[in-house]
């Protein structure tokens, strides 16, 4: 990209020097919401690498906190008789963590409608800045007292559309595909 925008300059005829060039981000999307954790022995299994089921309670834990920091707690859960069950997982592992490694969880909701969301994640192991692992969650709004798909609640939904917002994902309200 930088010889490229180097030779439009020269083709120009400017005399224009590159002087320093941004690093991109190592997140997949603008506007994370970080979460960090730091593997543990108890996390190893029986391969010596963490075990692919802490990366899902990690997933999920990063998802609440990012739900808390958006306003809306378990009381406002409860009180609203509705919560977002999981309802799709599409994990993809690329990297192994050891004990000892620093994780930073980046959660984004990438679509949000009606009754549904999206959550796109990532992790990345702060000592090579590698991402370990990419993920897609799909959940559904359903009643605390019978378990049935219900329209989200009009908190938690303001909730969902500020953070697709805030991550850039406008485009991405009442779509899913």
């Amino acid at each position: 990209m930088i010889s490229t925008v180097v030779q439009i300059l020269e083709r120009l005829s400017m005399n224009t020097t590159v002087v320093s060039v941004t690093k991109p981000t190592i997140w997949d999307y603008p506007q994370p919401f970080l979460w960090s954790v730091i593997c543990c022995e108890e996390h190893q299994d029986k391969l010596g690498h963490v075990n692919n089921v802490e990366y899902l309670h990690w997933l999920q834990e990063a998802g609440w906190q990012h739900i808390h920091h958006l306003g809306y707690n378990w009381d406002d859960h409860q009180n609203d008789g509705a919560a977002m069950a999981l309802v799709n997982t599409n994990v993809h592992y690329l990297l192994a963590a050891y004990a000892g490694d620093q994780l930073t969880v980046g959660t984004w909701i990438t679509a949000t409608d009606r009754i549904r969301i999206r959550r796109a994640f990532q992790i990345i192991r702060h000592s090579d800045q590698k991402t370990l692992l990419r993920a897609q969650l799909d959940y559904a709004c359903i009643s605390l007292e019978t378990g049935k798909a219900r329209r989200k609640p009009d908190r938690l939904a303001k909730a969902h559309l500020r953070a697709v917002k805030e991550a850039g994902f406008l485009s991405s309200v009442d779509q899913y595909s």
